[in-house]
């Protein structure tokens, strides 16, 4: 072998680990998304057949995830431990679309501006099921990391 194709052959190695750890480092990131949705109100299918509702719900293991915006996108997430009590709530129109607003109560103590916030998942198909989902993944979350609470009576 000559010189030139030594280093060729040690640079395509270095290119190979090099690859490997990249690929490893995304592979550990924990992204798994439980459910991804959009608002499907009349006016918000509406937008999404002109493909212009860029709002985006998601569920992860351990976050809830909302995404707004176009020009400007802001993507708030809430980690699911500090949430407690999703609600359906539908009006006489959401119920013949199929679909329902669900509201979550932000229950952390880290800061007393956001005790009793409401989080709410606007027009979402099978309402229903999605508060089951995230009351599961609520629950999962809390187990996970062996947080009790206690109720003021």
């Amino acid at each position: 072998m000559n010189e030139e194709s030594k280093t060729e052959q040690v640079s395509n190695e270095t290119t190979n680990v090099t690859d490997n750890i990249n690929k490893s480092k995304v592979k550990d990131v924990d992204y798994e998304i439980i459910w991804e949705g959009q608002p499907a109100g009349l006016f918000d299918r509406f937008l999404t057949s002109l493909h212009l509702n860029f709002t985006v719900y998601q569920i992860t293991k351990d976050e809830l995830i909302i995404k707004e915006g176009f020009f400007k996108r802001h993507t708030n997430t809430i980690e699911l431990y500090t949430l407690k009590d999703p609600d359906l709530i539908e009006s006489l129109i959401q119920r013949w679309l199929g679909v329902g607003n669900l509201y979550v109560t932000v229950d952390t103590h880290s800061g007393s501006d956001n005790i009793g916030r409401k989080v709410v998942l606007k027009n979402i198909k099978e309402p229903e099921k999605i508060r089951k989902i995230l009351r599961d993944a609520i629950e999962d979350d809390v187990m996970e990391r062996k947080i009790t609470y206690f109720d003021k009576v």
